[in-house]
């Protein structure tokens, strides 16, 4: 009994400092914020606030990464898998994985890939009525997280469709899902495609739909061959002179450089990714 209210003091004396702690984490509602019934009314929405590689005004929307699995804790979603299914290639030098430090980040990519497999139509109302409330020049479509099927390509189409004053972007390998939209002739023409090329993936498929005037190939040069060559180059990374590795120049932003959303240049090359 007396080792209960030894404990029972312990646990009680380190309740405040624990409090204080959790609300300079999670500052809007603590833990309780990464809570999400899916039988409740959800809202889903765009990044409004940009970042450092994209730019302060630039809208986007993100789904969990690669082979990443959201486990999720009592009471909220688990075990929502990543939505890449072609990221072997790229999985080494995927910028995304960094931003995986911060749970918030972590937990709305999880809801947003929840609503696009499970109430897609609710997500494309949602995002319909915040680009005519903020109407943004641009959205980067998918900064995290990968297509998965036709459905969602039509979603983006849709709201590009609806919105032509708003310039929609996304870099992709889900080749055979971008080929049936473009060559179909579905897709906007302020929706540009990037094909994300690595080497020889993804080169054919960029052949077939190069002559498009929205596609564009983003293609990776780590130092090794590379079949797509440009004199293009992101100006996001650079080299320091006596490195191999690129740094991020944060001086240029997607904001303001704009080679991969709008303009005549048609494969641009990065020495990071």
């Amino acid at each position: 009994m007396k080792l209960k209210k030894t404990i029972t003091k312990a646990l009680n004396t380190c309740r405040k400092p624990f409090d204080d702690a959790k609300k300079l984490v999670f500052p809007t509602g603590g833990i309780d914020r990464f809570r999400f019934d899916p039988k409740k009314p959800h809202t889903y929405h765009f990044n409004k606030k940009g970042n450092t590689k994209l730019g302060g005004r630039i809208f986007s929307f993100s789904t969990l990464m690669a082979d990443y699995t959201y486990k999720g804790m009592r009471g909220v979603l688990k075990n929502i898998v990543g939505t890449c299914k072609n990221c072997a290639a790229c999985a080494t030098s995927c910028y995304v994985r960094s931003s995986y430090r911060y749970p918030n980040v972590i937990f709305a990519q999880a809801v947003n890939t929840w609503g696009m497999r499970n109430e897609i139509d609710k997500v494309e109302n949602d995002l319909a009525a915040e680009l005519a409330q903020y109407k943004p020049e641009i959205v980067r479509l998918n900064q995290s997280g990968e297509l998965e099927d036709d459905e969602q390509m039509a979603m983006w189409c849709r709201l590009a469709k609806a919105f032509p004053d708003v310039k929609f972007y996304i870099y992709t390998k889900m080749f055979s899902i971008a080929e049936k939209f473009l060559l179909g002739g579905l897709v906007p023409e302020n929706f540009t495609v990037n094909y994300s090329v690595w080497h020889e993936v993804g080169v054919k498929e960029y052949e077939k739909v190069k002559h498009l005037p929205n596609v564009k190939a983003f293609v990776y040069d780590d130092g090794k061959d590379f079949i797509l060559k440009t004199k293009y180059y992101c100006p996001a990374y650079k080299i320091p002179a006596g490195k191999t590795r690129a740094v991020l120049n944060h001086d240029f932003t997607c904001e303001t450089c704009r080679l991969c959303i709008t303009g005549k240049v048609k494969v641009i090359a990065c020495h990071d990714h």
